[in-house]
């Protein structure tokens, strides 16, 4: 502010979280930005800007109950004083303790003081020497010094840094384990693929075998218990020998082997583009994990999360980053609000397309959240999420909106693996709930079929753009 003094400047807005408070304050003439934060690199700071637009608090909260409650009880007071690691507030005759505790686990808390009460922590934090002062406290400045200051501006800067280091780094740590998990899955289902191949090599044994008996099959009697014949493929008689099943027909039982056969080498050719799809997985998994280490920021790590969830959508796994973190809201005490029943995405053109999280969900979605226009999207035939485009009344999808949530829909079913995916859509009004029937089956009265030819880039694309 003009000039560094903050008594009495207003709490224009609060955002609050278990690691992190910040408060936009308001002087005549000047905004600026007052930062607590918990933890060994708390501590109190000022800001001439707000840093994470759009992003949250590192550490923060979601905006849930709790959160509303402590905006809703320090927005609009005015700063009294601050120290080390507190800021003192009051409004009309309360007055409230925003504190920061510097410990391994520490939050950000919020109390009001009883009326004529001193800041209790005062002493212990080293803040001030007799905590009766508190009440006194004029022009503020950063501890130690007259009213210059400067050095509070410096702390808020160095604050804002560490909360951002801190927030790349565990979240680059989050990205860095999930990954190693999804390698590892890939690892497996490779050996157990190959296993599957080491079986499928019977299948030509099992064949001529199979060959070999098709003539004394014919012959034999109802109730037969053993086969036998000759084989000269080695040039010198070899006598061969095959158990049956007394009551089933012999033909029968040969016929038998050969459906099993062609089972056999139809499950090659499925197990040989399996192990392919898992090796190419894993390569390029590897190739975004190549480069997490030189990821310079949270937005870069998001999109290396992105990019793994379309190189292994079916092993990847890491829950999207929430402003919120581990941990309670300031005061302590509130669950977190149900979350929303759908993800959110961006198209290209920055419109939303939304997917239902779950079966129960997908109908909260479909017959809650949806317009009678609005457009519904659904991989056909499969098990999966329900997507919807919003539109305004009277206008149709965009064809690249349409193949975007066409790519969602496809991603969040059961076709995630597969290279061409049919995907039904039609306007949400066209769509009817059963009655006593399952969570998320519907019945669809007209659709449309795209047959979609899934782009792994335009699917990375758009997985990174998930809003919290």
């Amino acid at each position: 502010m003009g000039d560094r003094r903050l008594v009495d400047a207003a709490v224009q807005r609060v955002d609050v979280g278990p690691l992190v408070a910040m408060l936009r304050l308001r002087a005549p003439g000047e905004t600026s930005y007052l930062i607590l934060a918990a933890g060994r690199r708390g501590g109190v700071g000022l800001l001439a800007s707000r840093p994470w637009k759009g992003a949250g608090l590192p550490g923060g909260s979601s905006l849930d109950g709790e959160k509303l409650r402590v905006r809703a009880r320090i927005e609009g007071a005015r700063v009294e004083a601050l120290g080390a690691r507190w800021i003192l507030l009051r409004k009309g005759e309360a007055r409230f303790a925003l504190e920061a505790g510097a410990g391994e686990g520490a939050r950000v808390t919020l109390r009001e003081l009883p009326a004529g009460e001193p800041l209790a922590d005062d002493a212990r934090a080293g803040d001030v020497e007799d905590v009766e002062d508190v009440e006194d406290v004029g022009a503020v400045g950063a501890v130690g010094d007259d009213g210059d200051d400067g050095a509070r501006w410096a702390e808020g800067e160095r604050i804002a840094r560490a909360l951002g280091e801190d927030a790349l780094a565990t979240r680059r740590l989050e990205l860095g384990r999930a990954m190693a998990k999804a390698r590892a899955r890939i690892d497996r289902r490779v050996e157990a693929v190959r296993a599957d191949l080491g079986r499928i090599d019977e299948a030509d044994e099992l064949a001529a075998r199979a060959t070999a008996f098709v003539a004394e099959a014919s012959r034999a009697p109802r109730g037969a218990t053993r086969l036998t014949v000759t084989d000269w493929s080695t040039g010198a008689p070899q006598p061969l020998a095959l158990e049956l099943d007394p009551a089933r027909p012999a033909r029968e039982q040969i016929d038998a082997m050969f459906k099993r056969s062609r089972r056999l080498k139809l499950g090659a050719v499925i197990a040989r583009r399996r192990l392919d799809e898992a090796s190419q997985a894993a390569a390029r998994l590897d190739a975004v994990g190549a480069r997490l280490g030189a990821a310079s920021s949270l937005a870069e790590v998001e999109a290396l999360a992105g990019e793994a969830r379309a190189a292994a959508p079916r092993d990847f796994a890491l829950a999207a980053r929430s402003a919120g973190g581990p941990g309670k809201a300031a005061t302590g005490g509130a669950k977190a609000a149900p979350s929303r029943p759908f993800r959110l995405y961006r198209d290209a053109a920055g419109e939303r397309i939304l997917v239902g999280r779950g079966a129960a969900h997908n109908d909260a979605l479909t017959f809650h959240h949806a317009r009678p226009h609005d457009l519904w999207l659904h991989a056909k035939g499969r098990t999966g999420a329900h997507v919807l485009v919003p539109l305004e009344k009277g206008h149709t999808c965009p064809a690249d909106r349409l193949v975007d949530a066409a790519h969602l829909a496809a991603h969040f079913s059961e076709a995630r693996e597969e290279a061409i995916v049919e995907v039904q859509h039609t306007e949400r009004r066209y769509l009817r709930k059963p009655r006593g029937s399952a969570p998320g089956l519907v019945v669809v009265d007209r659709e449309k079929v795209l047959v979609l030819r899934v782009e792994r880039e335009r699917l990375a694309r758009l997985l990174a753009a998930e809003e919290p």
